[in-house]
Parts: C-alpha cells; sequence; structure tokens
C-alpha cells in the first residue's frame, strides 16, 4: 500500500530501550490493507506513548497510530455510555462529555492517553479502589484480527477475546472503538481533602482507616527523607462536588470545562546540574510544604 511512512526513533514516557520503527498515522478504513502488506516484523498500533517502559515499540517494522476525532463519539445520555474510536484522546473526549454532566470511568496520571492504549493496557486511576481498572468499564469493543476480520467482543459476547483484548498490549489485534460507562457528574469540579503524613506509617494508617470514603485517592511521598520522617507523605483524597456544594454564582457554570495547558518536559534531562541529590531534596521539602497540614473541602478542576 503506498503511503508516506517516517522513521521514527520510539520510546516510552520513561525514554528508556529506544527502537526504531517506520510509523504512519492512518485512518481506520486502512489498517487492514497495512496489516496485509507489512513485512515478517508485522504491524503494531501506538497510543500516545505514556506508558513508561516499552510498550508499543516495533523495532524493523510498523508502528501505526489510528486518526480519530472527539466530535464523531456517540454519547448515549440514557444509558450513560460513550463510544469512540480508539484513536481519541481521553483529553478530547473530556472537553466534549463534561459539559453534558459526565466523566471518565477511570483517569490516569496523565489525560493523554487514547481509548484504544486505556484498553489495551487496562489503565488504573486513583480510584482503582473503588471501581477498577478500565477494563471493567468497557461494555463492548470493535477488533480487528491479523487476518483482516473485524468482531464485536464484549463481557458476554466472546468473553474469552475479550479478556485476552483488555490489557493485552495490542497483541491479539488492531482495537477500532470502544463502548464504555462513564460517571455521571453534576459539576467539572471535584471535592479534595489534604493530609500530610509526616511519615510512611501516617499515610498507610489514613489511607487504611479512611479510603473507602472517597472515590480517588492518591498520595505523593518524599523518597528522600530518613529517620523519623521516612516515606512522609501528602494525601488527597475526594470526589466529583455536588451541584448543592457551589455557590449559585458558580453553580451556574457547574459544568463548564477549560482544562489548563501542561508544561512540555523536554526529552532528555540532563543528569548534571539540574537534577541531583540536593536540588531534589529542596524540591520535595517545598512540595511537603506547600500543603496544608490538613484541609477539607476544597475543590479543584
Amino acid at each position: 500500500m503506498e503511503t508516506d511512512f517516517t522513521t521514527s526513533r520510539l520510546t516510552g514516557w520513561g525514554q528508556t530501550s529506544p527502537s526504531s520503527a517506520r510509523t504512519a498515522e492512518v485512518s481506520r478504513g486502512d489498517v487492514a490493507a497495512f496489516i496485509k502488506d507489512s513485512n515478517r516484523r508485522g504491524v503494531l498500533m501506538r497510543g500516545l506513548g505514556r506508558s513508561y517502559g516499552d510498550a508499543a515499540q516495533n523495532a524493523g517494522g510498523v508502528v501505526l497510530t489510528l486518526k480519530g476525532s472527539a466530535q464523531e463519539a456517540v454519547l448515549d445520555v440514557e444509558a450513560g455510555t460513550l463510544t469512540a474510536g480508539a484513536g481519541v484522546s481521553l483529553h478530547d473526549l473530556l472537553k466534549v462529555i463534561v459539559p453534558r454532566g459526565f466523566f471518565v470511568p477511570v483517569t490516569p496520571g496523565t489525560r493523554f492517553v487514547t481509548v484504544g492504549g486505556a484498553v489495551a493496557s487496562d489503565i488504573h486511576g486513583k480510584n482503582h479502589h473503588v471501581e477498577g481498572s478500565f477494563g471493567n468499564h468497557v461494555r463492548r469493543l470493535t477488533l480487528m484480527l491479523a487476518d483482516g476480520t473485524i468482531h464485536e467482543i464484549g463481557p458476554e459476547q466472546n468473553p474469552s477475546l475479550f479478556w485476552a483484548t483488555v490489557g493485552g498490549m495490542g497483541l491479539t489485534g488492531v482495537i477500532l472503538d470502544a463502548t464504555f460507562a462513564l460517571i455521571p457528574i453534576e459539576t467539572s469540579l471535584c471535592t479534595v481533602n489534604t493530609i500530610r503524613c509526616r511519615n510512611i506509617d501516617v499515610l498507610i494508617e489514613e489511607m487504611s482507616h479512611g479510603d473507602d470514603d472517597y472515590r480517588y485517592s492518591v498520595a505523593w511521598a518524599d523518597l528522600l527523607a530518613t529517620g523519623s520522617r521516612l516515606g512522609r507523605s501528602v494525601l488527597w483524597r475526594g470526589d466529583h462536588t455536588k451541584l448543592a456544594e457551589l455557590s449559585s454564582k458558580d453553580a451556574a457554570n457547574a459544568l463548564r470545562y477549560q482544562p489548563r495547558h501542561l508544561a512540555t518536559v523536554p526529552p532528555v534531562v540532563p543528569s548534571f546540574g539540574f537534577v541531583n541529590k540536593l536540588s531534589s531534596t529542596v524540591f520535595n521539602e517545598l512540595w511537603f510544604r506547600k500543603e496544608p497540614r490538613r484541609k477539607e473541602g476544597g475543590h479543584k478542576s
């Protein structure tokens, strides 16, 4: 098949184990032809490359990314589900569904992951202790096998292939689209409680006896602290803010969603100068101290 391939150096988010492959962005209708024309190294699909390790790499072969648009996603308001192409990012989907009163069922450390990547990696989020990983919320997948045939699969329709695909890292075939359940929300905010924990023992105690009361829970730990401060942490827990918690002024725009622009991290960080034990210790001290000892009811987007 004629296409404009680019030879690309690919790594995961951790910038380790680089490899080179021929890459291209393709539409759903072209995938079968690429599979048919591939060399012995085959074809592998790739999302936005946010896995830390060497996922979605195919040295000497072909690596494809699927085109997709959040505007083409189908929201079933009554069923509370969304059908979206595998190449669409959660970032773009949130801009569509949050103003409609819905949120994705699982959000990992970054919203810049694709639907296909979320299924293939069976991503987990800060609500894992309550609602499990992304695959728990998937109702249906469209999967193309290596022979080019397309199959509709789900927890009850060809379940063995479905569960091999969820968390299967793209090795069972090409995920073309997915239907998954959403979380209904009343506002675009989260109500967050913050606790500073003086060491790892306090953190474990807090999480063991309080996490079940919250949908989301995440902690940052200072891995350079020693002695009685070993593992000192900041614990954030919360849930989606209810409309009744907002003032009448804020309630008028309760579902307004304007995600903040995130700074870009350079692809290579030098091992000298900026990042060393001293600078990391100073950063950790500032990061720990900037949070209140205990705060309840803060609102964050």
